[in-house]
């Protein structure tokens, strides 16, 4: 009885140990998934904080919000992407590779990584490189249009026409319904001098979307270069008819105005477009610049500088506005408010490393020292 109490003493004290351990080991586990919850809930948390500000334009609080999400998880490619995206807004170019790069490294098959990192290069025009995030971006992704029209873009910033005419019609191929890789294609045929092979596709684009203002522009423009003002006109007023305010039908009826010193009307035309509702930045631009260049050939300063001042709150990071302004104000002996904005302009074209646009900064700041 006693071997056998033994026995039953040894088992219960195996069982007792085996019961502890399984304890412990419930009890561990838990405890690990627990801290990966709460890190995980609050990565979350900072991404919708990110999210707010970004909606709001505080890109710092932004950046800083999703700063903190990537160090809760440092192996999130999705979280550095965003990361890049707002570094780019704020002109931290060095900055936003680094992120997007590391994003890459992380997920090699993150499209939108590589699609970012592009634009990122061409913002400082390293065209090498962004053609090669980009190509990397569209295998991964073949139905990436972003991504043909912007190597299109690359190509044809390059001179090299034959080959961005090859890759818009391949994205015509992948998406034959997008009018924008219609548009591209024809402007390239455009730049080739093959206007017959540009008014094919601006006709297709056409049958396609009837009432896209932008075709009607683009059809236009053809005419307005074979000296065709009254079928030029009648394309552009029918795009008007569709949306008076299209900031590119507006651009070009003003250029015919203005060709008829007819200013006052190409004026006019320029500040319907920039009346416009959620209008486009890269629009709202280029109407305000071709009101300031209007102003500046009528010898009116003040409606430039007005013009040029609406630029800057549209994009507070454009450098050669800044320059520009400063200039104008130099003109007028504002030199206070000149060296301020020639001195944004100076930190920018050095931030971009833009060398011809830092030089005449420079040399307008020497002049006024």
């Amino acid at each position: 009885m006693r071997l056998f109490r033994s026995i039953i003493s040894l088992t219960n004290s195996f069982t007792n140990i085996a019961l502890v351990m399984a304890i412990a080991t419930i009890t561990a586990l838990p405890v690990s998934e627990k801290v990966y919850a709460e890190a995980k809930k609050d990565a979350t948390e900072w991404i919708n904080q990110g999210r707010q500000l970004w909606q709001k334009n505080d890109l710092s609080g932004a950046i800083a919000a999703y700063q903190q999400a990537s160090q809760l998880e440092p192996k999130n490619s999705k979280i550095l992407t965003s990361l890049g995206f707002l570094l780019t807004q704020q002109s931290n170019y060095s900055g936003a590779i680094a992120t997007l790069e590391r994003a890459t490294k992380l997920d090699a098959t993150n499209a939108k990584a590589f699609n970012a990192l592009g634009f990122v290069y061409v913002r400082i025009k390293d065209y090498p490189n962004a053609l090669s995030a980009y190509r990397r971006a569209i295998a991964l992704d073949r139905e990436n249009i972003d991504a043909y029209n912007s190597i299109g873009f690359l190509l044809s910033e390059q001179k090299n026409y034959l080959e961005a005419a090859k890759i818009y019609r391949q994205a015509i191929a992948v998406a034959p319904q997008d009018v924008k890789s219609y548009l591209n294609l024809g402007y390239v045929l455009r730049l080739t001098g093959d206007r017959k092979g540009a008014l094919n596709v601006y006709n297709q684009a056409d049958k396609i979307a009837p009432f896209d203002a932008d075709v009607l522009v683009a059809i236009g423009g053809l005419f307005a270069e074979q000296n065709q003002t009254e079928e030029a006109i009648v394309k552009y007023k029918r795009a008007l008819e569709i949306n008076p305010r299209n900031a590119q039908a507006n651009l070009a009826i003003s250029r015919v105005f203005q060709a008829q010193g007819n200013y006052a009307e190409a004026i006019a035309s320029l500040r319907r477009a920039a009346s416009a509702r959620n209008i486009p930045t890269n629009n709202l631009i280029a109407v305000q610049k071709a009101i300031a260049d209007l102003y500046v050939q009528q010898g009116s300063l003040s409606g430039a500088i007005v013009a040029y001042r609406q630029i800057l709150e549209a994009d507070p990071e454009d450098a050669a506005t800044y320059l520009a302004l400063g200039k104008l104000l130099v003109t007028q002996q504002r030199l206070d408010e000149a060296r301020k904005m020639l001195g944004t302009a100076e930190r920018l074209f050095n931030q971009q490393g833009n060398v011809d646009g830092l030089a005449q900064t420079r040399k307008a700041l020497l002049e006024i020292k």
